[in-house]
């Protein structure tokens, strides 16, 4: 068995200058950056070497980037790669995920043609997600363009008679995964510690010749990479001061916080709960809009029930869609699930597209895309809303690239716009706007060259709107011709866990991270100060946890907050001894109040929280629950 890893070169995000933007671009002058190889990566190369510990064979690095990028190759040489390989080209600059996946996959091509010499035998490795960009699209439109199967959120695995075993995670709990062909993809979430290199392996590594391919040494068409092959065009970047940064109080005097708390705590019930309206888009007369069709929704279920975050995506749509004057869709699929085509009618959809079929029963990212593609080339939306679930993530970047279309992720705003760039005139667009870069910085971005305009949208964000259980509407059946060669791969286990703890409609969650140290730790800080947080707001409250503390044994995953665990809004949060991780930040920033409790003055928590004590939660929780105890009383 042989094995690519891929890695990525990524700017310090901690530290980036503010000449280091191009904003009539919308991009990075990374030579102007601090770098460093992507943590998930290094997880991957670490996940990577513990395979070929258990099944030998070769391991390559491949990057895509400027020439100074060959730096991380140097890294994977001096901790185990046998060969490295870096993609440059000036025409490669400036690519969004498809032009970064196509000819990615042209070197993976080449790299089994002259390096592993035709054998397909081999796992192809990645980090779930990269800190700069925070999609998670491109492992899966590799995955894609090469027509593979990919294994997402891999968080173990062991080799079973030479057949790959592979753990994931998913919403409702884990599963293990068998790949029916290699090569495969594996996108690995959290893991291990990365290696250290050792001084004789990192002058072994300096010593090595790296390989350097060009797009015309990959067979790349040039009107597929770069700027050319992009079909997503960054329009602004801002940062978020511009809208509504947070700015985090930090207070050492627990009493007067617990006041200020309770008063925010007050103000936020006073406010009215509605959003405010935007702008109405009106389109200009005498003007042809740029895309025309119905505008459609992904409606997600697993074991027959429909992900809240698909029927806030249903409100969304209904008002973009009747901005356009057009009609709502929603895609839903799987097995006996034509029961669930009344609920989204009520939810605001005009039409449900369904698909059933035995083997849909459980999700597949192969033969779902495969599906969903198929409709979406029948029937011709101008655009189509996922959830920024971890299975929206994995299915929505395989249908844009398979429908040759644009795809924004993580979403926070959805708009129609008319725009103007040089002589380029876009007239009712959809405007996506996502924060990038740890939230450093928030974009706008619109489609281009694009069948549909792709989204998908961070749950808790859009608001779904009241059911009305007497609206009419229209279900087709469209007929899957699935059989099991298009599975791609096999689910031969699952555990699914039961949400015990709907943290989703909780008003209050004091959650605990890495920081509780130990089971008993976390049960003497954050259940006590989650009832007493309760007690003196006359609310319940919930208790919820980081992956790593879930991982751990704190508490079982029923309470895991965050991108593979639940996403929340709240009105108060508190997150006691978490770091605040981007997969966590996912599942709770939109929370209405935050407060976090950290020993770490720099811990990223601290960017997207309200309140800020710093201190250890040892000495801070009892504290704070005695100010809560004599304000209380």
């Amino acid at each position: 068995m042989n094995y690519i890893v891929l890695v990525k070169q990524v700017p310090d995000i901690k530290n980036i200058p503010n000449e280091a933007w191009d904003w009539e671009r919308g991009t990075l002058k990374r030579g102007l950056l601090d770098n460093v190889c992507n943590e998930l990566d290094k997880q991957a190369f670490a996940f990577a070497l513990r395979m070929r510990e258990q099944h030998n064979g070769q391991i390559v690095s491949l990057t895509m980037g400027p020439p100074f990028a060959e730096e991380v190759l140097r890294y994977t040489l001096s901790i185990g790669a046998d060969a490295a390989v870096l993609l440059t080209d000036r025409k490669l600059g400036g690519a969004d995920t498809p032009a970064t996946a196509y000819p990615l996959s042209q070197a993976i091509k080449k790299i089994e043609k002259e390096i592993f010499n035709g054998d397909r035998n081999y796992v192809i490795v990645s980090g779930m997600q990269s800190v700069d960009g925070d999609t998670a699209q491109v492992p899966a439109q590799i995955a894609e363009a090469l027509g593979i199967a990919q294994i997402a959120y891999a968080t173990s695995f062991n080799f079973d008679n030479g057949n790959l075993r592979v753990s994931r995670i998913t919403r409702r709990g884990t599963e293990t995964v068998i790949p029916e062909n290699y090569p495969c993809m594996v996108t690995v979430t959290e893991w291990t510690q990365p290696l250290n290199a050792s001084f004789s392996r990192t002058r072994w590594g300096h010593l090595q010749k790296i390989y350097q391919w060009s797009a015309a040494d990959v067979n790349a068409d040039d009107s597929r990479v770069g700027l050319a092959g992009s079909r997503t065009n960054v329009v602004r970047i801002f940062s978020p001061r511009d809208v509504s940064r947070k700015s985090c109080v930090f207070e050492s005097d627990l009493a007067k916080l617990v006041r200020m708390l309770k008063e925010a705590y007050a103000s936020k019930l006073e406010t009215v709960e509605a959003e405010e309206e935007a702008p109405k888009y009106h389109p200009p007369e005498g003007r042809k809009l740029d895309y025309k069709g119905e505008v459609w929704v992904y409606a997600e279920q697993e074991g027959g029930e429909i992900n809240r975050a698909s029927l806030e995506l249903l409100g969304k749509a209904v008002d973009l869609a009747g901005q356009l004057n057009e009609k709502v869709g929603a895609v839903l699929v799987g097995k006996d699930i034509k029961g669930l085509t009344r609920e989204l009618i009520a939810y605001g959809a005009d039409k449900v597209y369904f698909a059933e079929h035995k083997l849909l029963e459980n999700f597949l990212s192969v033969p779902y895309t495969k599906v969903v593609s198929e409709l979406v080339e029948k029937y011709k939306p101008q655009m189509m809303l996922f959830s920024a679930t971890p299975l929206g993530r994995e299915l929505a970047p395989r249908v844009a690239y398979r429908s040759n279309s644009g795809l924004t992720a993580d979403c926070t705003a959805l708009d129609i716009v008319d725009f103007k760039r040089g002589e380029r005139e876009y007239t009712g667009v959809l405007r996506q706007t996502r924060p990038a870069l740890g939230g450093n910085i928030m974009a706008s971005i619109i489609t281009q060259n694009s069948a549909v305009q792709m989204s998908t949208a961070r749950p808790g964000v859009m608001r779904a709107i009241e059911p009305d259980n007497k609206r009419k509407g229209e279900v087709l059946e469209h007929a899957a011709k699935i059989t099991e060669s298009d599975l791609g791969a096999r689910i031969v286990s699952a555990e699914v866990r039961q949400l015990t703890s709907e943290l989703k409609d909780a008003t209050i969650i004091v959650s605990g991270g890495r920081g509780c140290k130990t089971k008993e730790g976390y049960e003497n800080c954050i259940p006590p100060l989650a009832e007493k947080l309760g007690k003196f707001l006359g609310q319940e409250a919930m208790v919820g946890a980081s992956r790593l503390a879930v991982e751990a044994g704190f508490i079982d995953r029923s309470h895991q907050v965050g991108q593979t665990g639940q996403t929340v809004k709240p009105k108060i949060y508190v997150a006691v001894g978490i770091s605040g991780a981007v997969q966590h930040l996912t599942g709770m920033q939109n929370s209405d109040i935050i407060v976090a409790i950290n020993k770490d003055p720099n811990a990223p928590i601290f960017k997207v929280a309200d309140f800020g004590i710093i201190g250890s939660m040892e000495e801070v929780v009892p504290e704070l629950i005695k100010a809560l105890n004599s304000q209380g009383e």
